[in-house]
């Protein structure tokens, strides 16, 4: 059985592999919200990524993302944030590029952005004021391993030049 809008709950989850998928696409008064899904770890066959690192990366990531962004006037980053399920992230970007324009884009971007977090020194909004559990943080060296893992997956789409295509459910 299907669920109605929910595309991660039809995704067959014994099938997924390790890289970055395109997972939805919405439109709304001709801009469309784009749903990456930057799969890190294989489900039921590799450890989930730990609640420190998936911290740290998002504080760093989140922050590179939308600096790289920043002077591009039709990409912007709507969300970044790990998955429940300790997998991977989503990555939620709105944009009015045509749809020819996607790969290059994006590829692109996630490239500038691990590069980007690769040059902190830092890890930004490690404080009580900025975060609700700065606590578990982990140090920017967390950050730069997730950041060349994420690195490989790049390399892999470029080498087969396109997204992971997900397996559904029937």
């Amino acid at each position: 059985m299907k669920i109605k809008n929910s595309v991660s709950f039809n995704v067959d989850h014994s099938k997924l592999k390790r890289g970055i998928y395109l997972s939805k696409i919405d439109t709304f008064n001709g801009v469309k919200t784009i749903t990456f899904d930057l799969r890190m770890r294989v489900p039921y066959k590799e450890e989930v990524i730990s609640n420190m690192e998936l911290h740290t990366f998002e504080h760093c990531f989140a922050t590179a993302v939308r600096d790289v962004t920043e002077d591009m006037d039709n990409v912007q980053i709507s969300y970044f944030g790990p998955m429940g399920c300790q997998t991977g992230y989503y990555l939620v970007v709105n944009t009015d590029i045509d749809d020819s324009q996607y790969y290059n884009v994006f590829c692109n971007l996630l490239e500038k952005a691990c590069n980007y977090v690769l040059g902190m020194t830092e890890v930004p909004a490690k404080n009580e004021l900025q975060c609700g559990n700065c606590y578990s943080l982990g140090t920017v060296d967390d950050a730069k391993k997730s950041a060349r893992d994420m690195l490989v997956l790049v390399d892999e789409m470029k080498q087969q030049k396109d997204f992971h295509k997900y397996h559904f459910v029937d």
